[in-house]
């Protein structure tokens, strides 16, 4: 069981909760959301100093929600690409992820960064700042003063009306959001799965048409892909299936291929017809996920 503590920013800590929970219910807060991006900040990443996990989690809990997540970005510790790329997205998604940046370094910039993408002072946030010297006080008690002020950056937070932070039960590490849609995460990936799922989730829920989920069904094969294309173009310009949302994907195994088809559940008895006619045209089989899984795992050994 967790809990998730969820207030504005502001200097009154008799009031963090209480304003929290009136902004997480607010009308403004329950947009809904279709649409997602993934901004992965560091130049570790990029420079191979470490393997990046959390794109591939948010993309897991995306297509899971049903929400549709259009890009991933992975960019340097550069300010104005920062900037740049958040302000691109802040344009074109409904919900969208920061990951890294936020730590106590010179080059953990993300939060001025985007503090200055959307004209937002930085401020000392106090709660924060009380959990972070809390959580870390033995550590923190043997610091000197330029330690001391390093270790501030990572509570020195956008400020605004538009900005909220929210909490899960035992970690320090503030969740920021600007505009009821930008999540700043940390790029550590125990850190990033949990403040996804036990603090953006919940806040999120009611933003979330359950109707708008995805499904997938899988059809093994062991027609060449060659074979395979032909009859897939033709079903994608079928009036009866190019209407609505319908993905077809083919994947080559080493001794047979997979055809995969995916919907929403709204739309299930569509993507049921769809397949059936697959697996007829492509003298094939339906197979579950963890069969094609098996079939993908086995592929990477040829």
């Amino acid at each position: 069981m967790f809990q998730v503590m969820f207030h504005k920013l502001t200097k009154k800590n008799c009031n963090y909760l209480l304003s929290g929970f009136l902004v997480r219910f607010s009308s403004t807060y329950l947009t809904p959301i279709k649409t997602a991006g993934c901004i992965v900040i560091g130049d570790e990443v990029l420079n191979s100093k470490i393997r990046d996990t959390n794109s591939q989690f948010f993309a897991k809990y995306c297509f899971g929600k049903g929400i549709d997540l259009k890009k991933i970005s992975i960019i340097g510790d550069d300010e104005l690409e920062i900037k740049n790329t958040v302000l691109e997205f802040d344009k074109k998604f409904d919900f969208i992820v920061t990951s890294g940046g936020i730590g106590p370094t010179h080059d953990d910039i993300t939060y001025s960064s985007i503090a200055k993408a959307f004209n937002l002072p930085l401020e000392i946030d106090l709660f924060a700042r009380e959990k972070l010297e809390t959580h870390h006080s033995e550590l923190i008690k043997n610091f000197n003063k330029e330690q001391k002020e390093a270790n501030l950056r990572m509570v020195t937070l956008p400020h605004g009306s538009n900005v909220q932070t929210f909490y899960t039960q035992d970690l320090w590490v503030p969740i920021v959001n600007i505009n009821n849609k930008l999540n700043i995460l940390p790029g550590i990936p125990r850190l990033f799965e949990r403040m996804l799922l036990e603090g953006i989730d919940p806040a999120i829920a009611k933003r979330l048409d359950p109707n708008l989920k995805f499904k997938s069904y899988y059809v093994n094969t062991k027609f060449p892909e060659s074979r395979i294309a032909p009859i897939l173009n033709k079903l994608i310009k079928n009036d009866r299936f190019n209407q609505i949302d319908i993905k077809l994907g083919c994947y080559p195994h080493k001794d047979s291929n997979t055809v995969s088809v995916t919907g929403r559940i709204l739309n299930d008895n569509i993507l049921n017809e769809l397949v059936t006619i697959i697996e007829k045209e492509l003298n094939g089989m339906v197979i579950t996920k963890a069969q094609e899984h098996e079939f993908s795992q086995s592929s990477y050994n040829i």
